[in-house]
């Protein structure tokens, strides 16, 4: 519109000109005039055409608005004729995160236990262009949408979502499930307006007595799985000494069923011809008194 107000006052100054050179009567004025006053409804009637035509560029959405009335078709992507006199809102329909310029929101939230944690959140986010007309109308320019739907749908997505977890869930190494949960609640509060592509949860802060109280409780934690982690060696250990302990009663009752007094005398007969010469060796016999004999030597 403000563009259209500069064209016609160009075309003005051009048929002024025209008029003052024509009114001064003389030759040489009036033919510089007259190049002049063309030159200026030239350039504005080429702005007014130029404001015919509407770019919208790639990735953005067009929302076309006149005398106060919203043309509720958006305008695609390309070039579009339109009514010199109209203005044209470009918005962008692209992935953007909020806040801009990889920032961060920080929110205070209360657990489900009624503690205050400050959360440092950040989203990525998408305008829908169908509905651009409509949020226009009812909100204003794209940085207003923003302030009025993105950020308040964050803060009360994110409060409400906290809300249902404990302190525990909050600090637990597992932020994706708390991020999901925002994602869900930050959507259900923008509705259709806006598409939430992803949360992400920087950083949650605790007050220093809950801090140290849960630092104290992970440490213990830990403690006790490393006493369990031990338990099970010895346990393991103890296991291993039974089966081998097992296996050596099962061995020695498989040679104590296996030595017969046949297999002796045999073992014993065998043995005597691997002794040398002038062994003094042990000979049994039936009435259990011992007889001793030297091996060779004639004697």
């Amino acid at each position: 519109m403000g563009q259209i107000i500069v064209a016609i006052f160009i075309i003005l100054i051009g048929a002024t000109v025209r008029t003052v050179g024509a009114a001064s009567g003389k030759a040489s004025a009036e033919g510089p005039a007259k190049v002049a006053s063309y030159g200026f409804m030239l350039a504005g009637i080429a702005l007014i055409v130029g404001n015919a035509f509407a770019v919208i560029s790639v990735g953005q959405v067009g929302v076309k608005h006149f005398l106060g009335k919203v043309d509720m078709v958006p305008l695609g992507e390309g070039v579009h004729l339109v009514n010199p006199l109209a203005s044209i809102e470009k918005m962008s329909v692209r992935e953007q995160s909020y806040p801009s310029g990889g920032g961060v929101e920080i929110i205070e939230a209360q657990t489900s236990e009624q503690l205050n944690v400050t959360l440092e959140v950040a989203i990525l986010f998408r305008l829908d262009g169908t509905v651009a007309p409509d949020l226009y109308q009812r909100l204003g320019s794209e940085e207003s949408i923003k302030s009025s739907i993105v950020l308040n749908a964050m803060r009360n997505g994110v409060r409400d979502a906290v809300a249902t977890k404990s302190i525990n869930e909050i600090f637990s190494p597992n932020r994706r499930e708390i991020a999901s949960d925002m994602f869900e609640a930050i959507q259900s509060k923008a509705g259709d307006r806006i598409e939430v592509v992803e949360v992400f949860v920087r950083d949650v802060q605790a007050p220093p007595r809950v801090r140290e109280a849960i630092e104290a409780k992970l440490e213990r934690e830990q403690e006790v799985e490393q006493e369990r982690f031990q338990t099970e060696i010895i346990q393991e250990r103890a296991q291993q000494a039974i089966e081998e302990a097992k296996g050596i009663a099962e061995a020695q009752k498989i040679i104590s069923e296996g030595l017969t007094p046949a297999y002796l005398t045999f073992h014993y007969i065998e043995q005597l011809g691997t002794l040398p010469a002038g062994s003094v060796v042990y000979v049994p016999t039936e009435g259990g008194i011992p007889l001793m004999r030297q091996l060779g030597g004639g004697n």
